[in-house]
């Protein structure tokens, strides 16, 4: 019978990398373990857009499409610009003392819409004067009632501006004072308006409209205190700011 003979060696220190069985023993400095992986769910689907959002996207889409329409219209239509000229003007009560100015001027435009296939809203008004080349004051500011022209038509815009010891400064006063004196003084009317264009069920966006007559010339004689317009009608010119 064959006998077993246990291999296992005592009294003698373990080789390295050998344990006392004769198994190989774990590295001193064992890996590191691998990184744990986190799992970040997907929704399930696109998330819905609230009613709000929907609405809000549903008007910006029909304010797109209505400013669209209205530009297209715009280029086709091509409107023309309003005609403007100044028909009648007097000044009276006309005062220069110091640095202040009083007067009244009472003066007619003749407003004329060119435009065949549009009819022209002006819905707010506001008309002033100016003294020859010095723009930057305004005398006599006041509102004109709205007015409209229909296609291929005119009408008359009267206005009645008075200033009352308004402040114009020292050298504008003797300026104003020597053209008097002299019998003929220059100024200029001045209207601002918004207006809209209108052509069936179409209607144009409101538009900043200029229209300045400048160069208005009053004769004064010496037994009359009231300057009137000398030569014939002044033509005025016509400007579109902006949108708004």
């Amino acid at each position: 019978m064959a006998t077993t003979h246990d291999k296992t060696v005592t009294g003698y220190p373990a080789q390295p990398g050998q344990v006392a069985g004769g198994y190989p023993s774990a590295p001193p400095y064992p890996f590191p373990p691998p990184p744990e992986f986190h799992y970040n769910p997907q929704p399930t689907g696109p998330t819905r857009p609230t009613f709000i959002g929907r609405l809000l996207m549903g008007f910006f889409a029909v304010t797109v499409l209505i400013t669209l329409i209205s530009f297209i219209v715009w280029l086709v239509v091509n409107p023309q610009l309003p005609e403007f000229k100044v028909e009648g003007a007097t000044v009276s009560k006309l005062n220069a003392t110091g640095s202040e100015l009083t007067a009244t001027w009472d003066i007619t435009l003749l407003a004329t819409n060119p435009n065949r296939k549009f009819r022209i809203n002006y819905d707010r008004v506001e008309a002033s004067i100016i003294y020859g080349n010095h723009s930057h004051i305004r005398l006599g500011r006041t509102p004109l009632r709205p007015f409209a022209l229909n296609k291929r038509n005119q009408t008359r815009v009267a206005m009645k501006l008075g200033a009352v010891s308004e402040w114009v400064g020292h050298d504008v006063s003797n300026e104003i004072s020597d053209d008097r004196s002299r019998g003929l003084v220059t100024f200029g009317v001045r209207l601002m308006t918004s207006v809209r264009f209108k052509s069936g069920l179409w209607l144009s966006k409101s538009r900043l409209l200029l229209v300045s007559c400048d160069r208005i010339r009053f004769g004064f004689s010496r037994n009359n205190g009231t300057g009137t317009l000398t030569g014939q009608s002044r033509d005025c010119r016509v400007y579109f700011y902006a949108f708004f």
